[in-house]
């Protein structure tokens, strides 16, 4: 039960004789830091905003979170692209024997769920020899720091992302692969050009015509690909320079899951929302850029 004491501005908690009095959030505090789920609505204007590029505790960790979420997009597309199509451009040669058994094989990882594969990853790069399967066989039971060491964290999520993405590109390269037209090619070879200026002038360029947009779409996917860094990381190993519960893997949009307090702890839905409003604003301009380079090559061809 509680009691509220309009002359004092006080609520009491008549059961444990707590006293909560108005802070500057709109909210009825105590002492011990806890709030009543009752409250107002105060207009706080640009006040989140001006928290995530100044407050220490958070403008530092998200320098550092928004490049490491722009790395974490541009190498994924870049490297997974060009994995599936050099895959494909191989498995394209009809002189190569059982084509459909290996692309089969190759397109395993992309048909179990991406959770799923993150968790039996985590495990096999348990630290740990005796659990981490890579320690185990790949470095004679050498203690590698795969998931606590910051740069070793990156890697090995970049080394997954590749295994996870990169049979959907050759899927993508292989269908663009063959519905280009087999007179440019030719024409190519008439001219005197070489497999390598074929590729650089003629295919290249045609193949990032069709591939263009998906190349957007996978950078949007990647830059808020949340579940491969919370099963995986779950965004650690920790910064120990501030007080918030984030970590050198974080990307933004986990960066808002740990502010946001369904994790648990300090729960501020107004950062949270704030910061969604810059990631959306991100995505959007580069999204908008890139359409606008590819309608330039699409004139150019």
């Amino acid at each position: 039960m509680l009691d509220w004491d309009p002359d004092a501005d006080v609520m009491t908690n008549t059961e444990t004789g707590v006293a909560y009095t108005p802070n500057d959030r709109g909210q009825f505090q105590a002492e011990d830091g806890s709030v009543l789920p009752v409250g107002w609505r105060v207009g706080v204007g640009f006040e989140n905003f001006t928290t995530a590029f100044t407050d220490t505790n958070y403008s530092g960790p998200f320098v550092k979170i928004l490049a490491w979420t722009f790395s974490f997009a541009v190498l994924t597309v870049l490297s997974s692209f060009l994995m599936g199509l050099v895959l494909a451009a191989i498995f394209d040669d009809t002189r190569i024997r059982g084509r459909r058994v290996w692309r089969t094989l190759f397109i395993l990882p992309y048909a179990f769920p991406a959770f799923l594969s993150a968790l039996l990853w985590r495990g096999m790069l348990n630290s740990n020899p005796d659990y981490g399967i890579i320690n185990q066989i790949f470095f004679f039971g050498t203690r590698v720091e795969w998931l606590t060491d910051p740069w070793l964290a990156k890697l090995a999520i970049l080394g997954v992302n590749l295994w996870l993405s990169f049979p959907y590109w050759l899927l993508v390269c292989t269908g663009a692969l063959q519905s280009l037209p087999s007179d440019v090619t030719e024409a190519a070879t008439l001219d005197g050009a070489g497999r390598l200026r074929t590729w650089r002038s003629v295919l290249l360029p045609l193949l990032l015509i069709s591939t263009a947009p998906l190349l957007i779409a996978s950078f949007a996917f990647s830059f808020n690909n949340f579940t491969l860094i919370y099963m995986l990381t779950g965004g650690g190993p920790r910064f120990t320079d501030t007080t918030a519960v984030l970590g050198h893997t974080d990307i933004l949009i986990t960066m808002v899951y740990q502010i946001s307090g369904v994790a648990g702890g300090r729960a501020d839905f107004g950062l949270a929302s704030a910061l969604s409003i810059v990631i959306f604003l991100i995505v959007g301009g580069i999204s908008a850029l890139a359409f606008r380079q590819t309608r330039k090559l699409e004139e150019i061809m």
